[in-house]
């Protein structure tokens, strides 16, 4: 796959037959998401296009958000939105860098300059709920318009349901909000992973038996509510079952949230070090224990539960 940016326009290649283009955000690539690309591979096949993902930097509420309140927390890196891309098939990703100049474009001219001239686009893919243009103004209906007036062609992909709920990054934050880990699958494909970097922690875990590494996750990435869950851990390319707790953990009284993961069965020195963690399923919620005793009997049923648990789980990393 060819991944694309403005830095790099210099390599975009246009083609003279035009692209098929696939517009949007794609966060978390959900299963959304799976057929609207699926439709522009197929589209692009059938008339002999390369196909090209046209998406952003950075969230567009990142930029738009003064006090960043709109700002959503984010599912997926770039890199792995690229990968899972690739395996779709993709022949390419252009990430866009999303500014004030370009949120200010009026309909007419990001049809003309972007989607025409600068992508060179034969056919465009989007989803139902696809806006553009200053304000989001713009919605499929008008692409269409816009599409008979500069030569490309629009198919508009109805959205995904499961069980009468539309699949979409909005419900896919929302179950990693409430600590709801185990439905995500259902409507991403794919557990939940959060990415990040293994700091000093405070040493609580190990002084109840269990040393835990401290995850530094990945600026504005959504976090799951605080808990603890049974997660396996992908380090330098070996998984690990652990068991993974997220707060503040209150029978020590601290006050400042943590995301310490423990793995089972495996000794391992992970300070410094960049790892994945996919949450499988949320065990229990994080409880205040009336002494570090009590709490120490707890983690192992904890570990005993995840052992368990994770036995019958397959690697949630095989897409990333």
């Amino acid at each position: 796959m060819r991944i694309y940016g403005n830095k790099t326009y210099s390599e975009y290649k246009k083609d003279a037959r035009g692209v098929a283009v696939a517009l949007g955000n794609f966060d978390g690539v959900h299963l959304g998401h799976q057929a609207l690309i699926a439709e522009l591979v197929k589209i692009a096949a059938e008339e002999g296009r390369r196909s090209l993902v046209y998406t952003f930097e950075k969230h567009p509420m990142e930029v738009l958000s003064a006090d960043g309140a709109g700002k959503p927390r984010l599912i997926m890196t770039n890199a792995d939105k690229a990968r899972i891309m690739e395996k779709l098939g993709a022949d390419g990703i252009f990430f866009e860098s999303f500014d004030r100049e370009y949120a200010s474009m009026d309909c007419d001219t990001f049809a003309r300059e972007i989607i025409k001239e600068k992508l060179g686009t034969a056919h465009a893919v989007v989803g139902s709920n696809y806006s553009f243009g200053l304000g989001g103004s713009g919605n499929p209906a008008l692409l269409r318009k816009l599409g008979e007036k500069y030569g490309f062609k629009v198919t508009v992909i109805e959205p995904v349901t499961m069980d009468g709920t539309v699949v979409s990054s909005t419900l896919l934050r929302g179950l990693i909000a409430t600590g709801n880990v185990a439905s995500f699958p259902r409507y991403a494909g794919r557990a939940y992973t959060v990415p990040g970097k293994v700091t000093h922690g405070r040493a609580v875990g190990r002084g109840l038996g269990f040393p835990t590494a401290n995850i530094s996750p990945k600026r504005g990435f959504a976090s799951p509510a605080d808990g603890v869950y049974a997660t396996k851990t992908l380090v330098d390319g070996t998984v690990y079952d652990g068991v993974t707790n997220i707060g503040k953990n209150p029978t020590f009284g601290l006050r400042s949230r943590s995301i310490e993961t423990f793995l089972l069965d495996a000794d391992v020195d992970l300070y410094g070090r960049e790892i994945r963690v996919a949450f499988i399923r949320m065990l229990r919620p994080e409880i205040r224990f009336s002494s570090p005793e009590l709490l120490e009997k707890q983690i192992a049923c904890d570990v005993s539960e995840a052992k368990t648990l994770l036995a019958g789980t397959e690697n949630p990393f095989t897409d990333l």
